[in-house]
């Protein structure tokens, strides 16, 4: 076939000959193939078939035309073309009556509507599917549309559907026959297994996690599969990475350097990161700093604010190998080259770590003013990030809302595990917490008291930094929580009360604080609304926490009680300040939420795990204050 032709319009591509048409069969049948193997090869030939296909050509190859143009453009990231293509296709087997062929095509092109973020694009392309689908439908066909329903699912956020969908998918796909089956079916069963390791990882099951990811692996290699191929290793190398095999993470990293296309930037920059930070945990400080800098040197003419991003994260790797040096100057330079690559980019949560980073780094070398203009900027940052996450939140859930009223569903998905964590941690770190310490630091300095104000500095620059550290755990050791609240308390006595307000936390006896593990930052909610309600209204108190294991060992119990005002007067003061108080419900409602689900994935049964009560009312006006009594789930370690 003459590559001449591609100028040629539509309706001037000359009548093809007999043996021409064979040919251009071949072809088709050819990218078939190519299109799940070879993406080069898929190229060439689309670009080949594009110049002689035509509405008058047979429909048989026009139909594989489309339906391979609307996969590989949706692969390549031409959306649009994608979808004009999949519409084509559908005209083709509207016109055929063909109704397995069109709930296929319809769940493809939920795929393109789904990778271009249109939720109700996609969940409207999943209705079509449906409707051609009956009760006799080939099992492999209806797991592609499970497959496709379960990563909407994902992306809205809606673990349990997502499980639900992607289980069924996998069960469907029981019935696959190696031999019968076509390369799309082995493709659609690698997203099944990605989603699925994406769906554990996410909910904090790291070992559920990899293995759904490992599943991957041998289904590509003994098939040749290219789709996504980078990216399969690069999952399994960070699933390895969290369960601490670094063997495994190695070979997958580098396999994935192996495999990784021409155009591939992102990929082939996430491997070489990763592989320089298996390097740092060896103390290979020299091959670390190489493959650094080989990553960076794939973004030479960056344009997307991704790149910008992605730049900006290797000088901080860069960064943090210097300042485990303790070369705290070239530590410091790259920080600040991060944070000006950083800009371009707009990732808001990343510019806020950098911030804390230079903080904690001038901090450390006694530069005050500037720890606390960079601590000021990283408070901002991270307020901003979470007036994002919280605008983001509220689209997902207008969408959510009007998918669920489309379907008729009869209760509100609920949010995923991990979504609930970083929301949570983001809510309970308010700004006006911050500002007022920060004001108060300032304080401290311009009147002279600068061993005061370094000693809290450097605890609120520790107490925030674990907020962003945390965002990425979702278990801690009960030693690491009571730590936190320390000095969560501590900053609060001093900054905010005066010295006034005390405070006692007791561990659990006869229990080690190291090995038991609890949801991360899941208290602090309920210490600010004691202080916020009980406390603070009388601007002195005392605040007592106190930790025991439940009867069968499979909870621990908190108990904290303050000798404030009383959960009844505090309620009816609740209306001062509605911003504020608008964070904290917030911050309690996603917190409330968040203990539900993760008592659920423990299989506790259901039941109040949160009681609070006046003091008042258990004591018979003996008492004033706020009794409040939380039930924690005992978390499995994250290896």
């Amino acid at each position: 076939m003459s590559k001449g032709k591609t100028t040629a319009s539509a309706t001037s591509k000359s009548p093809l000959s007999a043996e021409e048409l064979a040919e251009v069969r071949h072809r088709c049948q050819q990218l078939s193939r190519w299109a799940y193997t070879d993406f080069e090869r898929a190229r060439k030939v689309l670009e080949e078939l594009s110049a002689v296909v035509d509405k008058n050509s047979p429909f048989d190859i026009r139909l594989a035309f489309h339906t391979h143009s609307a996969f590989l453009h949706n692969q390549w990231h031409h959306y649009d073309k994608a979808v004009e293509h999949a519409k084509l296709a559908v005209a083709i087997l509207e016109s055929l009556a063909d109704a397995s062929n069109l709930a296929e095509m319809w769940a493809d092109l939920a795929a393109i509507h789904l990778n271009r973020r249109d939720w109700r694009a996609a969940e409207r392309s999943l209705d079509r599917a449906r409707r051609y689908l009956n009760d006799g439908a080939d099992p492999v066909l209806k797991a592609h549309l499970f497959c496709r329903e379960g990563f909407l699912h994902l992306h809205l956020g809606n673990p349990r559907q997502a499980l639900d969908c992607l289980m069924e998918a996998e069960k469907s796909m029981l019935s696959l026959d190696d031999e019968q089956a076509d390369l799309k079916d082995f493709y659609i069963q690698t997203l099944i297994f990605s989603g699925l390791g994406d769906l554990y990882e996410r909910l904090g099951e790291k070992a559920k996690s990899l293995e759904s990811y490992r599943c991957v692996l041998p289904i590509v290699e003994r098939h040749g599969l290219r789709p996504r191929l980078s990216w399969h290793y690069l999952n399994a190398g960070r699933a390895a990475m969290a369960q601490q095999d670094v063997a495994q993470a190695q070979a997958s990293f580098e396999k994935a350097m192996e495999v990784v296309s021409e155009g591939e930037t992102e990929a082939k920059t996430h491997a070489l990161g990763n592989l320089g930070i298996l390097a740092l945990w060896a103390d290979n400080t020299a091959r670390a700093l190489a493959l650094f800098d080989k990553a960076a040197a794939e973004y030479e003419n960056p344009s997307k604010p991704a790149d910008f991003t992605n730049l900006s994260k290797i000088e901080s790797w860069r960064a943090g190998l210097f300042s485990q040096l303790n070369d705290l100057v070239k530590a410091q330079y790259h920080l600040e080259k991060s944070w000006e690559t950083g800009q371009n980019g707009h990732d808001l949560y990343h510019l806020s770590q950098i911030a804390q980073n230079l903080a904690a780094l001038h901090g450390q070398q006694k530069n005050f003013e500037q720890a606390y203009e960079w601590q000021r900027q990283a408070s901002e940052l991270a307020a901003k990030h979470y007036n994002q996450l919280r605008d983001r939140e509220r689209e997902e859930i207008e969408a959510r809302h009007q998918l669920e009223r489309n379907r008729q569903e009869a209760q509100m998905a609920r949010l995923r595990v991990a979504s609930l964590q970083l929301r949570a941690l983001r809510a309970q770190m308010n700004p006006h917490f911050m500002f007022n310490a920060l004001n108060a630091i300032q304080g401290l300095i311009t009147s002279g008291r600068n061993k005061e104000a370094e000693s809290y500095l450097a605890k609120f620059a520790k107490m925030m930094r674990h907020t962003l550290e945390y965002s990425d755990l979702e278990v801690v050791t009960l030693e690491q929580e009571i730590e936190f609240l320390e000095r969560y308390l501590d900053i609060n006595r001093k900054l905010r009360f005066r010295d006034k307000l005390e405070y006692q936390i007791t561990a659990p006896p006869d229990a080690d604080q190291n090995d038991l593990y609890v949801p991360t930052m899941i208290l602090q909610p309920f210490v600010e609304n004691a202080i916020e309600h009980g406390i603070r209204p009388r601007q002195e108190g005392r605040l007592e926490i106190a930790f025991s294991l439940s009867d069968d060992g499979q909870m621990l119990r908190c108990v904290i009680e303050d000798d404030g005002v009383g959960y009844n007067k505090g309620r009816q003061k609740q209306s001062a300040g509605a911003d504020f108080q608008s964070h904290r419900s917030r911050g309690m409602d996603i917190t409330r939420e968040r203990l539900t689900l993760l008592h659920q994935l423990q299989k506790h049964e259901q039941g109040d795990f949160i009681r609070i009560a006046d003091l008042g009312d258990l004591t018979q006006k003996m008492r004033s204050g706020t009794h409040v009594e939380v039930l924690l789930p005992l978390m499995e370690p994250e290896s």
